[in-house]
């Protein structure tokens, strides 16, 4: 019994230990001082390193004033509380360029992970600096924090940062995750009808905010009828149905040009239309992300 336990503590702890490094890379973001607009804030980067027993961090962090060749460049110190919290402080300004009068403050402060939105967020506070405090927003880098650059002049990133913030978007790879993992389901109709049921307002509201979060992202509206009636009334009815879902979502904020319509009356069929339950789910629209 006692071995039993000492094996469940050890796997418990090689779990923990896989966990607490979690945060440990490198993510960039912006960071603000007192009430400051996201676009008003500064460029940070952070470089952790967490070792996976202690929870103890290293690394480094830079700071860059957008669109400007100014920036510092700064040792830091802390420690990941669990997988989601981390403490940080600088220890020291290494290399560093600033307008002149001005000068980089050293700060302190504690981010927390939302698995949910996909960004690294907390307060900082600086001693040094009047007692200044206020806010760190970072997503999850897929480049290295430069340790040697004398220039900072690419921002693109930082303008593309502050608008996704200001729609409230998650971050960029969680926004992919959600596309990619939608799960695509035709909406139904009546038969003979193009009047759109509330049983799928949740679920199209759910596609409108994908596609929203998405500058690059198109929907297709694909609309279907079963083999009742000529084929140049069912290709009419079917541009209704589709036109009624294209509607609802511009309802929801989808730009028009996000959306294309296509209608092929009964000529595509999902099923047979040999039963009444086949007729059925042929009255259909279909989705696809282009």
């Amino acid at each position: 019994m006692r071995n039993l336990i000492l094996i469940s503590l050890f796997f418990c702890g090689l779990k923990l230990s896989a966990q607490i490094n979690f945060l440990e890379g490198t993510w960039q973001g912006i960071i603000t001082t007192g009430n400051e607009t996201y676009k008003k804030g500064t460029a940070i980067w952070f470089d952790f390193k967490i070792d996976k027993t202690t929870g103890n961090m290293t690394g480094d962090s830079r700071l860059e004033t957008p669109f400007t060749q100014y920036y510092a460049y700064k040792n830091i110190k802390g420690r990941a509380e669990d997988r989601n919290i981390i403490h940080f402080q600088d220890v020291i300004i290494g290399l560093q360029e600033n307008e002149s009068g001005k000068y980089w403050c050293t700060n302190q402060g504690t981010l927390t992970y939302n698995d949910s939105t996909g960004y690294l967020t907390g307060k900082w506070n600086s001693e040094d600096c009047k007692r200044a405090t206020g806010k760190i927003i970072l997503y999850r880098s897929k480049y290295k924090l430069s340790k040697t650059d004398t220039t900072s002049l690419y921002h693109s990133w930082f303008n593309n940062l502050a608008a996704d913030l200001e729609r409230g978007w998650n971050a960029y790879y969680v926004r992919d995750s959600e596309m990619k993992n939608f799960q695509f389901v035709p909406v139904y109709f009546d038969h003979d009808k193009d009047s759109l049921k509330t049983d799928y307002y949740d679920y199209l509201k759910n596609m409108a905010r994908i596609v929203n979060s998405h500058t690059d992202l198109r929907i297709k509206i694909i609309g279907h009828t079963d083999s009742n009636g000529t084929n140049e009334y069912n290709v009419g009815l079917s541009e209704r149905r589709a036109e009624k879902v294209k509607a609802f979502l511009i309802l929801q904020g989808v730009a028009p040009d996000k959306i294309i319509i296509e209608y092929r009356g009964e000529t595509d069929p999902a099923t047979s239309n040999e039963t009444t339950d086949g007729k059925r789910l042929n009255r259909r629209v279909d989705f696809e992300f282009i």
